[in-house]
């Protein structure tokens, strides 16, 4: 008898599984899911500087650096202007209208100015009560499609905060994602999480389509100029063979199939670096060969072998800073990745953050695993996924940022679980030694109010040991012993967590 497949011939159903076309049975809420948003704070090992519910700040512009300093001036960039934090105890804003959630903000040192990248990209498609299935609803799909602003990167001079000077508008493609993250370090590259156009495929709700890796040319930032591109094999859909026979997620409708941390680049390009780490959800931690920036390579990848179904498994990844060979020599050449969850109410696998070895670039190794954060004991809900929104990690503690990095200290925001912070001493085994979970936001009966979690993006200042906090209820400057004692008055930058960017002024 011929087992080979005669395509004219009709399809058992049973073949499909459960539901048509091979789709999984919807995830349900936790049984023991509140039925009302905690408005309780809880604290361990951190104290309260000060909170500012009319600053509200949903991320401080891009996750690797947003500072701006002049003499003791410090101000974070965030989606509307500047947040003024020379003074912690009285932050201020400057607005400015027209900014995108992520930007860099940046010193450009051959051009003795600072450099502010915005990146622009067409609206998103999570899942909401009335389309639960995201972009996978045809109107809502269309809602998206229908964006008719701009898609790429604009750059600005920025040397005057108060009087941004527009250099460029880039145009990344008139009918992809455009742009949703950059890394800039002040160089000649910059990377760009970047939807050229509408063949790159996603398969996750949240997007149309997904982005993969564009390198462009910052020598003129009035004149910017793509270099490069580089997309996982399988990603576009002409590769539609190469995609199904390879990726066992294929066809899942949840995957996320898209590059969302751009090239992290530890030393410079023109500076003989050859290494940029990238995120790139299930198709993995990325270690990237730049040895020729016209024709980007890999060197190696790794994913963990216990991954399901659901969220950004590599959503947001950092190299170490500051560790040394005489100080802290296990936490060298290590990266942090962290993963993000898109459902709220853990109606997804929970994934947990790693520690990645990258010694061997070729052969980048998961050697530990973050703990589970576990609710203080006076919360109402034994675990966090009962607690309403999303409980999932979602970025650590900006690479470029003022003083000398500790190592050992890993801040993450998390989402409904508030703010975070490990010790990596024994790089295999992180341990959580401090928390902040502020009181929840939104209205119960508003679910766009609080899907989300409150607590997005943490900002840390080594030099005065200070964590700041953006969550949807307000700012909060927060400090922990683990820090040491904090600094409340304005203070002169004298060094980098990472040397060779930015300027002592």
């Amino acid at each position: 008898m011929s087992t080979e497949h005669d395509k004219n011939s009709p399809v058992n159903p049973a073949i499909h599984g459960v539901m048509q076309g091979g789709g999984a049975v919807p995830m349900r809420l936790p049984a023991g899911a509140l039925d009302y948003l905690d408005r309780n704070q809880y604290i361990s090992s951190m104290e309260i500087i000060g909170f500012y519910p009319s600053i509200k700040v949903d991320f401080f512009g891009d996750e690797h650096a947003c500072m701006w300093t002049e003499g003791q001036r410090r101000m974070l960039a965030f989606e509307g202007g500047w947040i003024d934090i020379t003074e912690p105890k009285a932050p201020t804003v400057i607005k400015e209208d027209g900014l995108a959630p992520f930007q860099s903000c940046i010193y450009n040192e051959r051009l003795k100015k600072w450099i502010r990248i915005v990146a622009h990209q067409i609206p998103l498609t999570p899942g909401t009560i009335e389309y639960p299935r995201g972009k996978y609803h045809p109107e809502y799909r269309k809602q998206a499609t229908s964006y008719t602003g701009f898609r790429g990167i604009k750059t600005y001079d920025v040397t005057n905060p108060e009087k941004p000077v527009l250099l460029d508008e880039f145009a990344t493609g008139s009918n992809g994602n455009g742009v949703h993250l950059s890394f800039y370090d002040g160089g000649k590259y910059a990377y760009l999480a970047c939807g050229w156009d509408d063949q790159l495929r996603m398969e996750s709700s949240e997007r149309v389509n997904s982005h993969a890796l564009m390198i462009v040319d910052m020598s003129d930032p009035a004149a910017v100029k793509e270099v490069s591109r580089w997309w996982v094999p399988g990603q576009r859909l002409e590769e539609e063979e190469l995609y199904r026979s390879t990726y066992p997620f294929a066809g899942d409708q949840c995957s996320w199939t898209c590059n969302r941390t751009p090239c992290i680049v530890p030393v410079r390009v023109e500076d003989g670096g050859t290494v940029g780490y990238g995120g790139w959800g299930h198709f993995g931690f990325y270690v990237h060969d730049l040895s020729d920036i016209k024709n980007p390579k890999v060197y190696g990848k790794v994913a963990h072998p216990l991954e399901a179904i659901g969220g950004i498994p590599y959503h947001h990844v950092v190299p170490v800073a500051g560790a040394s060979a005489t100080e802290h020599p296990q936490l060298q050449n290590l990266v942090i990745a962290l993963p993000e969850a898109l459902e709220a109410d853990c109606r997804e696998p929970f994934h947990l953050p790693y520690v990645i070895d990258v010694k061997d670039p070729a052969n980048p190794r998961i050697i530990g695993l973050f703990p589970r954060p576990m609710p203080h004991p006076d919360a109402p809900y034994k675990d966090f996924a009962m607690a309403r929104g999303r409980f999932s990690s979602r970025v650590m503690q900006h690479w470029i940022a003022p003083g000398k990095a500790q190592p050992n200290l890993v801040a993450m925001s998390y989402l409904n679980a508030g703010i975070r912070l490990y010790d990596i001493s024994e790089p295999t085994a992180p341990k959580e030694v401090a928390y902040f979970v502020p009181p929840r936001d939104g209205e119960i009966s508003d679910y766009m109010s609080w899907r989300r979690g409150t607590t997005e993006a943490v900002f840390i200042e080594w030099d005065r040991r200070l964590i700041w906090v953006a969550t949807h209820s307000g700012l909060y400057c927060l400090s922990t012993p683990f820090l040491g004692d904090p600094v409340l008055e304005p203070k002169k930058v004298e060094e980098w967590s990472v040397p060779h960017v930015n300027r002592i002024a």
